[in-house]
């Protein structure tokens, strides 16, 4: 299977020019907000791959949304939100039995690269030292929160480019806005997502796609339909250019399998950091901490501050939740932040973990560079995948996925088919990867899993 990026060079083949609508008669119409384009054309290139019919892709700007659903000439057509997506269906632009779901948008608060003011969410709205903005947020999904405290936001905007122009000039310090109006965007901000299960179902919107009412063929549509929404080559792309895949409801059921299944590997890893490193003051950044389990271990046994990060919101306040029950909320934190910019200054970490993240970053050499920058000098980073050096290999070989050997993990078996690997993002060959990242003094480990050892 080819790479995404040749994967994305094929897409711009197969969504032509809009000005050449007769080149494509035998083809299909995807009509989409025009800031998932880039997504949606290389998705749409692997549909033709597939063997799908070709498709022409158009974008409507979110201001002309109804007027571009009316007009018609569709055969699928995605809406921006839920909401959206009635509207069309009411009006009868679409084929409400037809719906399908693309990928997640949520809410985030958007601060500057390393977030030199170290803000963790709306939670410090109330802090005078901080300039607020929002923008591109439906007042209705704010309506609360613009009354209650409408006053702390010296911008309130439509434009979110406007409002993230001023962010990297210095003269917002955070701004409300959507997740995806920073994919794309070369500027590094970060992302603090926010969970909808403590604001609400409107901090987050499902894309739905659905077939028109009008669509010339309508089992093509739906088959471009059910590729865009379920198959697994799609889900990656909309993986690999950032966006989250559900609203965050699966949480919980994570939170129960991390208790039941994989507590000795928690307490092994941890007693192998402390032998190995003897790092038991500072502070350490858990990277991918899900609901808090490992950190959890990591506070009892060390005198660390202990700051867990996970891109998933509902992760992050499972953690939180976890940690004050445990008595341990004092000396833990939880960030809802993505590995490839993470919001802290340079050099203020003594250890910093991962295990089983790597092969769900979709840009490792990156998060690589984010973790030695961050990283403390004198400092150890351990990141990898496996279940440690002191857990029985009988006891660890039943909880490897399927065919998955431990000097492996995080790779897909040779001949493996993507279908039947739950990693979007195979880490492949480790010296390859730290090349690439310009980090130089490491050590790959492959006792007890596949790690990489990495000091400052």
């Amino acid at each position: 299977m080819r790479s995404l990026r040749a994967r994305w060079l094929t897409a711009a083949a197969v969504a032509l020019s809009l000005a050449a609508p007769a080149a494509w008669a035998n083809g299909l119409k995807l009509g989409a907000p025009a800031e998932f384009l880039p997504a949606l054309r290389e998705a749409a290139a692997i549909f033709v791959e597939q063997g799908g019919q070709a498709v022409e892709v158009h974008g409507y700007p979110h201001d002309r949304m109804m007027e571009f659903a009316e007009k018609g000439g569709m055969d699928v057509l995605v809406a921006s939100c839920d909401r959206s997506g009635s509207i069309f269906a009411e009006k009868g632009f679409v084929d409400p039995a037809t719906r399908g779901a693309l990928f997640c948008r949520r809410m985030a608060v958007i601060v500057p690269p390393a977030n030199p003011k170290g803000v963790r969410g709306l939670e410090d709205l109330d802090r005078s030292d901080l300039r607020w903005g929002m923008a591109g947020v439906c007042s209705w999904r704010t309506e609360d929160l613009r009354r209650q405290k409408g006053d702390r936001f010296v911008l309130l905007a439509d434009d979110c480019a406007l409002a993230l122009d001023l962010l990297a000039e210095g003269r917002l310090d955070a701004v409300l806005t959507w997740d995806t109006a920073i994919v794309g965007d070369p500027r590094n901000f970060v992302a603090i997502r926010l969970p909808s299960s403590q604001y609400g179902s409107a901090f987050a919107a499902l894309l739905p796609v659905f077939v028109t009412a009008k669509a010339g063929d309508p089992a093509a549509a739906a088959a471009l339909v059910q590729f865009l929404s379920g198959d697994v080559h799609a889900r990656d792309v909309y993986l690999a250019h950032g966006y989250l895949l559900d609203d965050g409801r699966r949480a919980a059921d994570y939170d129960q399998v991390a208790a039941e299944r994989f507590q000795p590997v928690y307490e092994g890893i941890c007693r192998q950091l402390v032998d190995d490193y003897s790092i038991t003051r500072g502070v350490a950044i858990d990277i991918g901490c899900g609901p808090g389990k490992m950190d959890l271990v990591l506070a009892r046994t060390t005198d660390l501050k202990v700051i867990g990060v996970d891109i998933e919101p509902e992760a992050v306040a499972l953690a939180r939740r976890n940690a004050e029950q445990a008595g341990l909320a004092q000396r833990m934190e939880f960030v809802c932040a993505d590995a490839h910019s993470l919001p802290f200054p340079d050099g203020c970490a003594d250890l910093i973990v991962s295990r089983g993240t790597l092969p769900f970053l979709r840009d490792l050499p990156l998060a690589i560079r984010e973790v030695h920058r961050v990283l403390k000098p004198g400092g150890v980073a351990f990141l990898g995948g496996g279940m440690g050096r002191y857990l029985p290999p009988a006891q660890a070989s039943k909880l490897y996925p399927k065919g998955v050997a431990p000097d492996a993990a995080m790779d897909r078996p040779e001949g493996q088919k993507r279908e039947e690997s739950i990693f979007p993002f195979p880490v492949g060959d480790f010296d390859a990867v730290m090349t690439r990242a310009g980090v130089c003094d490491y050590r790959v480990i492959t006792e007890g899993g596949r790690w990489v050892e990495i000091r400052k």
